[in-house]
């Protein structure tokens, strides 16, 4: 009897210490974030944009609907956009407005 006690008490500070050492790691997302469209429906396209502000690749470009979310990852969790508010009507591109994308947060867009 004593022996499984022993045994069972073992394996009970084996399992808990492996189930904390598993939670322990927070995984961060540095460069991804989700956008979300607040005002109405809107047209992106989003550029990476270094450490010095210089923009770069194009990561993403599309169609958010009001209320809706798209998720995006750039190389330096930072981006620049560009919207057209009307993506039904043919027009300009407003914008050109940096942002930081980190840890999957969610970045409100026009």
């Amino acid at each position: 009897m004593n022996r499984m006690v022993v045994a069972l008490t073992l394996f009970f500070w084996a399992v808990m210490l492996a189930g904390c050492a598993a939670t322990s790691e927070v995984e961060i997302e540095e460069g991804a974030c989700y956008l979300r469209a607040i005002h109405g429906d809107v047209y992106l396209k989003i550029f990476d944009v270094d450490s010095d502000g210089n923009m770069g690749a194009l990561v993403w470009q599309g169609r958010i609907n009001r209320g809706q979310t798209a998720r995006i990852r750039t190389t330096h969790a930072s981006f620049r956009y560009f919207y057209n508010s009307e993506p039904d009507v043919d027009q300009p591109f407003k914008g050109g407005v940096d942002k930081a994308c980190n840890d999957s947060d969610t970045v409100d867009v026009p």
